[in-house]
Formats: structure tokens, C-alpha cells, sequence
């Protein structure tokens, strides 16, 4: 049966902003999409039910104007023990979007360019980039309870992570960059519910070990295997972290920047500008607030005057 092609136009970039630490990163992170993108993708920004009535009134403002609907999820769906605050990129992501592609961001990203998602078919169960380093896992037999919990084999593929030595290794993914067909695959199976499904067994299961922070990595390549398909590994310009990288570094052909802290964020131009647009997009009578809110992101930097 032929797979229906699918709109790449059509997509959603999801974040979680989970309190008031996360409100700048988040807007930052809509600046960049809208820059780099325009008007066509949608873009969600999740906070916890409980949270909404606390985001502050300059953060609904600059929302509205970059067109990013904000919406509540349920936090309190699953009580993670112990406490698990990235369960919360798992939990929105089970939310319905209305669009056939959805990309979840961890709001430390910027977008400095388009994606590209072309070679995503119905058939994809995910699509992601390599971990830097193997933060769990390092030895294969680690895999092994994981996937037959779920009768699954380790899989006969490997990729190639991203820093340091590169080592080839099982899949495993950074999850600060995540998509997913929203509808799901042929067969009804969408991924969100698998991954939420897959994470809570393997949290459960006290043969698994070490699962703390790294959990929504472990799940994220069994969940996949669960649903079948092609995986598609995504380069690193579509997650790219500053490991290693000079303030000179150009960034010209980086679509999604994990820049990690704010020293790393106002090292480069290319987010300073991004900082810039999301100032002169205020409109004058708030500009100073949002200005005082970038705090840490503005930390040595001269701004030109008409943005002062």
C-alpha cells in the first residue's frame, strides 16, 4: 500500500514552559521560529493546568504577538517517583495538534534556519538526532532488559553520536529535538501515547537502573521500535549543541541551535540578532520590560540605541 504523502508544511513546534525560569527561553525560542520561518508553522507553548493563571502579562503580550497559542496540559496525569520535571515534554506531547507534523523543542533551541523534515513519511515513528555522548547505556547488555520488556530484540542498527570520540552505539537520541507524524502510523498507533506508555513501564520496572535524568532518552528508540517503521537520524545541524565551539564559529548552516545556557547563547551573532528581533517586535510602551526580563541573555551585550 502506498503511504500518503504528507504536507511538511503542516507543522507544530511544541515547547513546555514550566514557570517563570522558562518564560524567556520560551520567547526567545518563538522569535526565532517566526524569524526564520514565517507565518506557516503553528507553535504551542504548554504549561502545566496548575501554572497557566502565573505566566506573567509580558509573556501573554509577546505571545500574542508572535501568534503562539498557549495551553495547559495535565501534569498531574502520571506521579513519577521520584519526581521527573522532563515527564513533562512526554505529557505534552500527547496533546492533539492539528497539524501532520509536530516537533517538540526544549526551549533552550533557537531556530536559525528551516528544518529539513522532507524525507518524513507516514511511515516514521520518530525522527531525531544522536545523543553527544552515551549518557546511559554505554554497554550494549543495558538494552537488553529494556526491549524484551516489550519482546522487542535490540535492534540490528546503530548511529553515531555527535561529540567527543563518536562512538557508534544502539539507537539513542537527544531529546531536546523531537518529531513525530501527529496522526500516527498506517496502523493507528500514534507515537506520543507509545513513548508515555514505554516511559512509565520502564520507570516501573526496578531492574532498570540509572533511569534519572535520562529516562525520556531511554524510552524514546524503544518506543519507536514498538511502532515500527523507519527511524529517521537527523543530522546535527537540526540539534546542534556549542560542545567544543569557538565564539567565532559561524552558524550558517545550523537549523536548530541547543545553545544550553545564556553564556553560550549571547556568544554568537546570529542569536544576538535573534535577541534584537525580539526586542524591536515589542511594541514600544513594553519594550523596557521585556528588555529587564532578558536579564542573563543581555548580560555584556550593547544593544543598539533605537532598542534601548
Amino acid at each position: 500500500m502506498a503511504l500518503q504523502r504528507l504536507n511538511h508544511k503542516s507543522i507544530t513546534y511544541f515547547f513546555v514552559m514550566d514557570g517563570a525560569n522558562f518564560e524567556t527561553p520560551s520567547l526567545l525560542l518563538a522569535e526565532s521560529i517566526r524569524s526564520a520561518l514565517g507565518g506557516y508553522p503553528d507553535i504551542v507553548a504548554y504549561t502545566p493546568n496548575s501554572k497557566l493563571g502565573a505566566i506573567n502579562d509580558v509573556t501573554r503580550k509577546m505571545m500574542e504577538i508572535l501568534n503562539v497559542d498557549i495551553r495547559g496540559f495535565d501534569d498531574q496525569l502520571v506521579k513519577w517517583s521520584p519526581k521527573y520535571p522532563h515527564g513533562n515534554k512526554i505529557l505534552a506531547s500527547r496533546e492533539r495538534r492539528e497539524t501532520e507534523l509536530s516537533v517538540f523543542l526544549d526551549t533552550d533551541v533557537v531556530c536559525l534556519g528551516p528544518p529539513d523534515f522532507s524525507v518524513i513519511t507516514q511511515n516514521t515513528p520518530l525522527f531525531a538526532t544522536p545523543e553527544g555522548v552515551p549518557t546511559w547505556g554505554r554497554d550494549e547488555q543495558d538494552w537488553v532488559p529494556v526491549y524484551e520488556m516489550f519482546g522487542l530484540e535490540i535492534p540490528d542498527w546503530r548511529v553515531r553520536l555527535i561529540k567527543g570520540r563518536r562512538r557508534v552505539v544502539l539507537p539513542y537520541f537527544n531529546a531536546g529535538v523531537v518529531g513525530f507524524v501527529e496522526k500516527g502510523n498506517p496502523a493507528g498507533m500514534r507515537f506520543p501515547d507509545v513513548w508515555f506508555d514505554t516511559a512509565t513501564k520502564i520507570d516501573a520496572n526496578p531492574l532498570i537502573g540509572g533511569k534519572r535524568p535520562w529516562l525520556d532518552q531511554i524510552s524514546l528508540p524503544v518506543a519507536a521500535a514498538r511502532m515500527g517503521g523507519r527511524v529517521e537520524v537527523l543530522s546535527d545541524l537540526h540539534n546542534f549543541s556549542p560542545y567544543r565551539l569557538n565564539s567565532q564559529a559561524k552558524l550558517n548552516d545550523v537549523r536548530l541551535f541547543h545553545y544550553r545556557m545564556p553564556a553560550f547563547y549571547r556568544k554568537y551573532d546570529e542569536c544576538k540578532r535573534n535577541t534584537e528581533r525580539l526586542l524591536a517586535r515589542a511594541p514600544v510602551n513594553l519594550r523596557s520590560r521585556v528588555r529587564r526580563r532578558l536579564g542573563v541573555f543581555l548580560r555584556g551585550i550593547q544593544l543598539p540605541e533605537e532598542l534601548l
